[in-house]
């Protein structure tokens, strides 16, 4: 059985997290598919935007607890390479894409699977949806971005209350906090989702790449640095055939066809 579930439509493909009898908890194997899986979608001509959903009742519950009780018996090296190589993979996956990615949060999304949430561009929730990084309630710490990506979203007063504490918030106060950008009920979730992600399939991917591109450099860099890199990134949109045809479509008032070109 596969552990991810893959589906295109209209430009957008979306991945599902396929145990759901297991709410999704997240294997060696599991987590290795879907790193093969979001790398497959960033090069996949066709694809241009990504839906990340969990089957079932959750989003993900987060390691696989056969593999948190094997950790103790490993070697540094092994944790490095076998689990966080492995780990990693799906995170590096998302924020190296130039697609923007659309983590559609169904249920809990708690340890590895609040991580994978952070790490998308855009996050919908159920109302069902339930956020925690609960590392430390394993004495451990989150280690797959979030302690970078989480602060920037929150704040850095919330997301210590979240990360030293391993509170489990709901999808309101997710909200509330900027952690998720909208809350559906959950029969609207994948829809909702999957027409945002076809909204984004439709616009003009190469300016779309460079905005994502620039915003994730705006994480680590300094404006200047910034205005720099944007106006040659902006040089580059100018000679796309979607920007001749989004000043087309501005003076003839109609939506631009824009074909990634």
């Amino acid at each position: 059985m596969s552990h991810v579930l893959a589906h295109d439509q209209d430009g957008v493909r979306t991945l599902t997290l396929n145990r759901p009898e297991a709410l999704n908890a997240l294997t060696l194997e599991g987590t290795r598919e879907l790193g093969e899986q979001l790398e497959a979608a960033a090069a996949a001509a066709g694809v241009r935007a990504v839906v990340l959903t969990g089957a079932g009742s959750a989003f993900s519950a987060g390691g696989d607890v056969t593999l948190l009780r094997a950790i103790p018996a490993m070697s540094d090296a092994e944790l490095r390479t076998v689990v966080y190589g492995t780990f990693q993979r799906p995170i590096r996956a998302i924020r190296t894409t130039d697609k923007p990615v659309i983590a559609a949060v169904n249920g809990p999304a708690v340890g590895a699977g609040c991580e994978l949430a952070v790490a998308a561009d855009f996050r919908l929730a159920s109302e069902r949806a339930r956020f925690g990084e609960v590392w430390i309630k394993l004495g451990c710490v989150p280690a797959l971005g979030g302690m970078y990506l989480l602060p920037r979203l929150v704040g850095l007063t919330r997301a210590t209350e979240l990360i030293l504490t391993g509170e489990i918030i709901d999808a309101a106060e997710a909200h509330r906090i900027g952690l998720v950008g909208r809350v559906v009920p959950a029969a609207d979730l994948l829809p909702a989702a999957q027409a945002l992600g076809r909204t984004l399939a439709q616009g003009p991917a190469r300016a779309l790449a460079a905005a994502k591109a620039a915003l994730n450099r705006g994480l680590a860099t300094d404006l200047w640095t910034e205005l720099e890199a944007t106006v040659t990134a902006q040089l580059d949109c100018f000679r796309t055939r979607d920007f001749a045809e989004g000043v087309r479509a501005l003076d003839e008032r109609r939506p631009p066809r824009f074909t990634g070109a």
